[in-house]
């Protein structure tokens, strides 16, 4: 009699899970001779995955470590073993308990994605942890020169393929600037009106700081300057020192003053508590 295969529903909600239904099977085998064959079990082969949302390709477990490149939606990777590192938000996080997730993969090309952003078919993890025996073997690196001002302490955060503003706005502005001055590459993963994003920033992994940098979206919340109610953000040009402090060269989008909805222009403000600034790696 052949073998007869059952599916069976699972669902199961944990920290580090995405609380969503799975099919597990159990192969059942009916048997009517007397005598069996033995078969030689094929070599087993790594986990597999499939990349739901574009995300970092890592050298370690967490997004301060150096990137290499991107793993594409649609995907399929090889999982050679995990490790807990840097919590991170991204494809499942609506289905995860406060949306973190640290658990990252290494996959057989020898850098870690996070699993939060792929699909594994269970809810556990799947691979051995790598620890310092599991580590790819790869030639050593080359020695990096020291980083830049412009790029020193800041941390690459959650990237999406969509401006994240509403276009003609400050929002759409400003995130159109960070998207050119990536060379075209992405957006950061935002939401909310403008006064929201120093926040939604920090909850996606980006480095926000209050001190102005240039190469980096600054956020005004209302009252600050001319914001208006729901706040304002601009692109960072460049930071300017004079003696009564620090003033911001900007690129903005609709500043009722200079052209309104769907116009970019330029300008000079006074760095003043209540701006924040959105660092750009």
């Amino acid at each position: 009699m052949p073998a007869i295969k059952f599916a069976t529903m699972v669902y199961r909600c944990a920290h580090n899970s995405r609380c969503q239904p799975r099919v597990t099977t159990a192969l059942g085998l009916l048997t009517v001779a007397a005598a069996c064959l033995a078969f030689a079990s094929p070599a087993a082969a790594d986990p597999a995955a499939t990349v739901k949302a574009r995300t970092q390709r890592m050298s370690d477990a967490n997004l301060s470590s150096n990137q290499n490149g991107w793993y594409s939606a649609g995907e399929h990777l090889s999982l050679v073993c995990s490790r807990r590192g840097q919590p991170v938000k991204g494809f499942f996080s609506f289905n995860i308990p406060g949306g973190w997730d640290n658990l990252w993969y290494r996959t057989s090309d020898g850098n870690f994605v996070a699993d939060v952003d792929i699909e594994t078919g269970t809810l556990s993890d799947i691979t051995p942890d790598c620890g310092p025996d599991r580590a790819a073997a790869a030639p050593a690196p080359a020695a990096q020169p020291p980083a830049s001002a412009s790029s020193a302490g800041r941390v690459m955060g959650r990237t999406q393929a969509r401006n994240p503003g509403v276009a003609g706005q400050c929002t759409w502005g400003a995130a159109q600037k960070w998207f050119e001055a990536t060379g075209g590459q992405f957006y950061p993963a935002l939401s909310g009106d403008a006064l929201e994003w120093a926040n939604s920033a920090r909850a996606e992994g980006w480095t926000v700081v209050n001190d102005a940098q240039p190469r980096s979206i600054v956020v005004l919340q209302p009252g600050v300057h001319y914001a208006a109610g729901a706040g304002h953000a601009a692109w960072v040009d460049s930071v300017e020192q004079r003696a009564d402090g620090k003033y911001v060269h900007i690129t903005e989008m609709n500043n009722s003053a200079r052209g309104g909805v769907g116009v970019f222009d330029n300008d000079v403000e006074k760095d003043v508590p209540g701006m924040s600034y959105i660092l750009l790696p």
